[in-house]
């Protein structure tokens, strides 16, 4: 009965400790996702009025992701060997702060090139341990209903995934439109005040947030130590029930996650050209690209929930996101060969769904499959989609030297389909 008195102490402290870290992380990701699809959608611009030309604006972009590819594994391998994600959050965004004050003091490229790839460290370190101190959080509560009601298994759900995806995504969309407006009011030099701005906040609500994981051992394991045999003694939890280890990731979801972004991201990121080369006004561009980022959001909450139902496994949720992804692109075709914009509308739509069913199907069978390496493993997944970005840039920037973007469609269609056949042995 001792014991049971010091639990039930625990608990009610811990229950708020538990409610006060997750709103806080909540709140940190939506403005540091308001901040980072900002850049990402308008820093090439600001580079424009630097004066650098296109070609030279893809070079330093790319080297973004070269610093994300580099670095996401290597720091979600560290958060997971430390236990101290929120460290790792926090020195990010106060990088990502130190990035952001410099980006008009040298006008070189070699300059931009250096500052982009120290942007993509910064992410590489925020990314990842961000993903996993969610579903620690998440993971901690789930353990805690389990010893109230007796659970066999302590999952984090897609619908507790969502939750957090949805944030991001809806972070993405706001950014854009305050962004684009204060860029049409403002001029595009008021980006960077923006971008420190929503970052600073972001680090601000950062700081409230607990790390769970210490070694291996949560922080209330740590603390407390009662005794296991007590606790079982005590009708806590049933020994039956104790988590066991769970397998490794597949390497094979990798594989064709990378196929699915090599097909898809190039024509994603000239979405613009291909509106332009069908003749749609330019005033309903901005309409069709934020349909997406919007799209996603209810694709998140939606898919959450599809994922929870045993009859949906994650398998069954990356086939049809990469089905999805296949759609996307004969819609964009369709719609270059009929100038017609209601297909780039269902191919956005396509678009949306699509990498909501493929990111909680693999984010949830990641953070479940790997509960002690979670955040390595997502650190390996940003690190997948960030060559397979850089490559096919590379590769479809040469070939529409020679052919254009929309003669090139009709074959990208089967580069997801590839995925599609290899995801059966996930």
């Amino acid at each position: 009965m001792y014991y049971m008195k010091i639990q039930n102490l625990l608990i009610k402290s811990e229950d708020q400790k538990l409610l006060v870290s997750k709103i806080s992380h909540l709140i940190a990701i939506f403005f540091a996702s308001i901040a980072g699809y900002a850049y990402f959608a308008f820093i090439p611009l600001f580079l424009s009025s630097k004066g650098f030309l296109d070609g030279q604006v893809i070079f330093i972009m790319l080297f973004m992701g070269v610093g994300m590819a580099v670095f996401s594994w290597i720091f979600g391998k560290i958060s997971d060997k430390t236990g101290r994600r929120k460290i790792f959050f926090i020195l990010a965004l106060f990088g990502q702060v130190i990035v952001l004050s410099l980006l008009n003091l040298n006008n070189h490229i070699v300059f931009y090139c250096v500052l982009n790839f120290f942007r993509g460290l910064v992410l590489g370190m925020r990314m990842p341990a961000s993903n996993a101190l969610f579903a620690d959080i998440m993971e901690k509560a789930n353990k805690k209903e389990e010893v109230k009601m007796n659970l066999e298994t302590t999952e984090v759900s897609g619908t507790q995934l969502s939750l957090f995806s949805a944030t991001k995504s809806t972070g993405f969309a706001i950014g854009v439109l305050l962004s684009s407006t204060l860029i049409s009011i403002f001029g595009v030099d008021s980006l960077v005040l923006f971008l420190i701005i929503t970052t600073m906040i972001s680090l601000i609500f950062a700081v409230p947030i607990r790390d769970i994981k210490k070694n291996g051992k949560s922080e209330i394991e740590s603390n407390t130590e009662i005794p296991r045999e007590d606790v079982i003694n005590e009708g806590l939890i049933n020994e039956n029930n104790i988590p066991k280890k769970r397998s490794k990731v597949k390497i094979i979801l990798y594989i064709t996650v990378f196929f699915r972004q090599f097909g898809v991201i190039p024509f994603i990121q000239i979405i613009s050209l291909l509106l332009d080369g069908a003749g749609i006004p330019v005033e309903l561009w901005g309409i069709v690209i934020a349909l997406n980022p919007i799209l996603q959001v209810v694709a998140m909450v939606i898919t959450g929930r599809i994922v929870d139902n045993p009859k949906f496994s994650e398998k069954i949720l990356l086939a049809v996101g990469f089905i999805l992804s296949s759609l996307t692109l004969l819609f964009y075709g369709i719609g270059s060969a009929t100038s017609l914009i209601s297909y780039f509308i269902f191919g956005q739509i396509s678009l949306g769904f699509a990498w909501g069913c493929i990111y909680t199907g693999a984010v949830k069978y990641i953070i479940n499959r790997a509960p002690l390496d979670r955040a390595f493993y997502m650190g390996i997944w940003i690190t997948d989609l960030q060559i397979a970005k850089i490559t096919s840039y590379l590769i479809f920037t040469f070939i529409w030297i020679i052919y254009t973007p929309a003669f090139t469609l009709p074959f990208a269609i089967f580069i997801p389909l590839i995925g599609l056949v290899l995801v059966y042995w996930l």
